[in-house]
């Protein structure tokens, strides 16, 4: 998500989206990551039944955030997927 004017994200974003999301949304934990490139990353643990629904979720809970937090829409989602992990997480 890389910020027109190259800002970044500030350093409440997790917190800030978690409090702006409904309970019922499935979310386990958000964290942002700096990356050394143009886009920092927002990670998005959550439950679901499926991969696709996994993704899809992700893509509207940042909707959803920044429905509620203006400030975010300066910053453009570029994709959603999920990580595989092994099973022993």
């Amino acid at each position: 998500m890389p910020h027109p004017a190259g800002a970044g994200l500030p350093s409440d974003t997790a917190a800030a989206i978690a409090a702006a999301l409904p309970d019922d949304m499935g979310i386990r934990h958000i964290s942002v990551h700096s990356s050394e490139g143009e886009a920092p990353v927002v990670g998005v643990y959550l439950e679901s039944r499926t991969l696709a629904l996994a993704e899809s979720s992700a893509r509207a809970l940042w909707a959803a955030a920044a429905d509620t937090l203006l400030w975010l829409r300066e910053w453009p989602l570029l994709h959603a997927e999920v990580p595989l992990m092994p099973a022993a997480y």
